[in-house]
């Protein structure tokens, strides 16, 4: 029988065998950005502390000056769960102006807490290794994110990872239609056509059920990863096959692949 031990041991090493072979296959190493890559909504005191919740009750703040709150928005900690209920709202028919505006200013303070995160964000352990072992492979990079690609290039530019995604296609949320945000795999398609690749010759990383659906409605292959136990098992309940519980189980299948440029 196997000890409570043996068994977690066994599963990690096969998810870690399953995500090599992934990644040597792959041409394109696609990233979700907030979690595989960074923590993006970390305090600015830098003790670690999620701050998720608190831009979520800015937003709410926000729009409660225009009109009632319901109660399924007002105690949503996802600052983008409730960005998107009020841009479902503004598209329903006999959706007011009031409504409308209302929606854009969230969308301002959506983005500019995005772009203000990004200059204290914390690099997610191991990230920076995969990012500089896949580019010293010679293989490409992008990014696939639900989150404002002035975010992304910020922390890019601030990590001085840049240089490796130089010329690699960087898609964030669609400002016009926020129905194209993850789990509609129109990033992932953005991706596709930036590279010329076929949709088979890249590999997502991703941290959610919505970046899972996301690539599994246009057939590419995912590794999930999530730091936590219980978000390991929510990405394998929904049919996640590849879950690792660390990005340097991946930097180090990457470096195992070849020569690397540091």
């Amino acid at each position: 029988m196997l000890s409570p031990v043996a068994a977690p041991a066994r599963d990690e090493a096969s998810a870690a065998r399953r995500a090599r072979n992934l990644l040597a296959r792959a041409r394109c190493l696609v990233w979700d950005f907030d979690g595989p890559m960074v923590q993006l909504f970390v305090s600015e005191h830098g003790n670690g502390v999620s701050e998720a919740h608190l831009i979520a009750g800015e937003l709410v703040h926000i729009a409660a000056q225009y009109g009632p709150v319901p109660d399924e928005v007002r105690g949503n900690p996802d600052p983008h769960a409730v960005f998107r209920w009020y841009d479902r709202l503004a598209r329903t028919r006999g959706a007011t102006e009031q409504v409308r505006e209302t929606v854009e200013l969230l969308r301002q303070e959506l983005t500019a807490r995005e772009r203000k995160a990004a200059e204290h964000a914390t690099p997610t352990p191991g990230a920076d290794r995969l990012v500089r072992a896949w580019h010293g492979l010679g293989r490409g990079l992008a990014v696939a994110s639900n989150n404002h690609a002035d975010a992304v290039r910020r922390y890019l530019e601030r990590t001085s990872l840049d240089h490796f995604f130089q010329g690699a296609p960087i898609v964030g949320r669609c400002d016009v239609d926020t129905r194209r945000m993850k789990p509609d795999p129109w990033v992932l398609n953005e991706v596709v056509a930036a590279t010329g690749l076929g949709v088979d010759g890249h590999v997502m990383i991703g941290d959610s059920i919505a970046d899972l659906g996301a690539a599994g409605a246009i057939g590419m292959p995912f590794i999930g990863y999530h730091r936590g136990q219980a978000g390991r098992d929510l990405l394998a309940a929904a049919g996640a096959r590849t879950v690792v519980e660390s990005m340097a189980v991946l930097a180090d299948a990457a470096e195992a692949l070849g020569p690397q440029v540091h």
